[in-house]
């Protein structure tokens, strides 16, 4: 059996096995489960690209979708049996079958994702905008995470199909209230980029770097919204005689207001120089992602072969040493880690003893993606690293949401 015939069988076996557990997990809702069997026989016969989508830990986005779809039963303005197919890939397949049963008013593509999004509260409530606006409701009107404009509403309606709501919802946000070009890009490499929690601080924020654009270098964007985030939103692990405990964070009620580009600047700078002091250590378990080792032999055979290594990194000391060797912050994300809402990686090469860190990688486990890319004092990723890591992130199906 050639490799080829193999990965059909196993995607088959996982395919099987995703409807297997949807009609377990729809078990106790009978209308939702006789509707997903609908909607698999007549995807099975005329969209069988929906169900080609690649399984990843588990997760088969076009059975997904279909359980989705089928819980939103009564949202269905038209009979499954008159919908005409698709003979697109699984994407466009369910964009074309979530248009079909629900959309009485044309809804951009990339709304579509909606229906395989992550299982969470906050991916139902993607659902329940997409019915609202597919009957008419204008975006902006819908019960958001952050307020949108008209302007932003259009900008958003206009999203390259690709991207996420998320994404295109912060896109959109700072595209409207023309926060610079530069430091857009900046933003959506970072965390903020899907993270829409806190929407009426962060636009505080977003009007603070409008305001002071010319005295902060974009390379400064990233640490700053660390910073923030760190000492206002995330909580913290403290060391007592019972152990590590996790603390609210030590500056809930922080604010931009009335500060100026050189005093945050100051506070970035004294709160990086503390993360590689002390701490408590705290470690996380690996993920399943392999890592990567590549040799690239030299001319001359007495002079050691270049070796590049994509390793993970495991506990807060690997972390902090990471961020002094590379001059940024990524010590801060260590809970992050520790809760399983982050992935830190380092690219490093080296010849013989001698081994330089090059890139530091964030992963989005949930959304199976590289979400931030740094190299030494904050420096973007280019060149032979930047291959590399793209070759890395294919052989792992991992997305490049940069």
């Amino acid at each position: 059996m050639s490799w080829s015939e193999r990965s059909v069988r196993y995607h088959k076996q996982q395919t099987d096995c995703a409807i297997h557990h949807a009609y377990a997990r729809l078990e106790g809702d009978a209308a939702a489960a006789g509707t997903f069997h609908e909607l698999l026989l007549c995807v099975r016969d005329r969209a069988v690209g929906l169900l080609e989508a690649p399984v990843l830990t588990g997760n088969h986005p076009g059975v997904e979708a279909l359980i989705h779809l089928a819980r939103f039963g009564s949202a269905h303005i038209r009979p499954m049996g008159d919908w005409a197919g698709s003979v697109s890939s699984w994407r466009p397949a369910v964009a074309s079958l979530a248009h079909y049963l629900i959309c009485k008013y044309h809804v951009p593509a990339f709304l579509a994702s909606s229906w395989y999004a992550a299982q969470d509260a906050f991916a139902d409530t993607t659902r329940g905008w997409f019915v609202a606006h597919a009957g008419g409701a204008s975006f902006r009107s819908l019960e958001l995470p952050i307020a949108m404009t008209r302007k932003m509403e259009h900008i958003f309606l206009a999203s390259f199909d690709h991207l996420s709501i998320e994404h295109a919802m912060r896109r959109a946000e700072l595209l409207a209230l023309d926060v610079p070009a530069e430091f857009v890009q900046a933003i959506l490499s970072s965390r903020l980029a899907t993270d829409l929690s806190h929407g009426v601080f962060w636009r505080t924020v977003w009007f603070f770097l409008i305001a002071n654009a010319g005295a902060i270098d974009p390379a400064q964007i990233g640490p700053m919204i660390d910073f923030i985030q760190a000492i206002r939103h995330q909580r913290v692990m403290v060391e007592t005689a019972d152990g590590s405990v996790e603390m609210d964070p030590p500056q809930p009620a922080f604010s931009v207001k009335g500060r100026t580009a050189q005093s945050m600047l100051r506070l970035i700078q004294n709160w990086h120089r503390s993360l590689g002091v002390g701490g408590p250590g705290i470690s996380w378990t690996p993920s399943t992602l392999r890592p990567m080792l590549l040799e690239e032999p030299s001319p001359d055979p007495s002079i050691p072969p270049k070796r590049w290594q994509m390793m993970e990194l495991t506990n807060s000391a690997q972390l902090q040493a990471e961020g002094v060797a590379l001059h940024h912050c990524v010590a801060s994300y260590a809970v992050q880690c520790r809760w399983g809402t982050s992935r830190i990686w380092s690219l490093r090469c080296g010849r013989g003893e001698k081994v330089h860190h090059v890139l530091t990688i964030e992963i989005d486990p949930k959304r199976r993606a590289i979400v931030q890319v740094r190299g030494r004092a904050n420096r973007g990723a280019s060149g032979k690293p930047l291959r590399l890591l793209q070759d890395w992130a294919g052989r792992e199906r991992l997305q490049l949401a940069l």
